[in-house]
């Protein structure tokens, strides 16, 4: 996919995002403060960050906070260590006003692993959003090539070589790429997030990705 749709679709999904912030913002009557789970804060150059107070940025390592900066005159940044798995160390329920995850589910590792992940977002957030690229979608989102995630492993981890960046590797490497990344479907979104609204994007009618949205902004995801 071109850069130029993929840069489109992303500032599309930035003013959703924008809609449901500001609608969190208007009821609690006061900016708010976001705790981006795996998130970089060059990723908010893309949503309207009026009404965000703070935004807190949580990974798992040093290495994942440095990215380029965020929007000037936006939002205060903060960043600190963690496990989207369990958060309970420290964040008591429903302690965030709006939570939010961009392409981090599908990295946490099994089925348990993303269950566990979903359940500390819903725990902590009193709105949230979480998005993850459609298992459907005939193109790889990660290694942008063609069906790769439609077929087993080893059959995957051969089929690497159809894209640009991986080519090189070896097979050892090649599987440790393909076995950290598990795309889900709309239906195993909506087990993970029971009760919560699922919003799927589409491109050209195939569903390019899924978000789980809650709080009292459920009707700013599609307005």
């Amino acid at each position: 996919m071109r850069m130029d749709t993929v840069n489109r679709y992303r500032q599309r999904r930035g003013r959703v995002i924008a809609r449901l912030i500001a609608a969190v913002s208007a009821q609690l009557g006061r900016a708010i403060d976001i705790l981006d789970v795996g998130g970089r804060e060059d990723y908010w150059r893309n949503v309207d960050c009026t009404g965000v107070r703070r935004i807190t940025l949580l990974n798992l390592s040093e290495t994942e906070l440095r990215r380029e900066q965020g929007p000037e005159g936006g939002p205060e940044f903060a960043s600190m260590i963690g496990d989207a798995r369990d958060l309970s160390r420290d964040f008591a329920d429903g302690a965030v006003d709006f939570v939010h995850a961009n392409s981090v589910i599908e990295h946490v590792g099994a089925w348990d692993d993303m269950s566990a992940m979903a359940r500390e977002l819903a725990r902590v957030g009193r709105s949230g959003w979480c998005q993850t690229p459609a298992w459907a979608f005939p193109i790889e989102p990660h290694f942008r090539a063609p069906f790769l995630h439609w077929f087993g492993q080893p059959l995957r981890a051969r089929m690497m070589g159809l894209s640009r960046g991986y080519r090189g590797l070896d097979l050892s490497q090649r599987r440790h790429h393909i076995d950290r990344i598990n795309l889900l479907s709309g239906a195993e979104m909506r087990v993970l997030f029971p009760g919560k609204s699922i919003h799927t994007e589409r491109v050209f009618g195939w569903p390019k990705s899924y978000s789980a949205f809650w709080g009292p902004a459920d009707t700013a995801a599609t307005g």
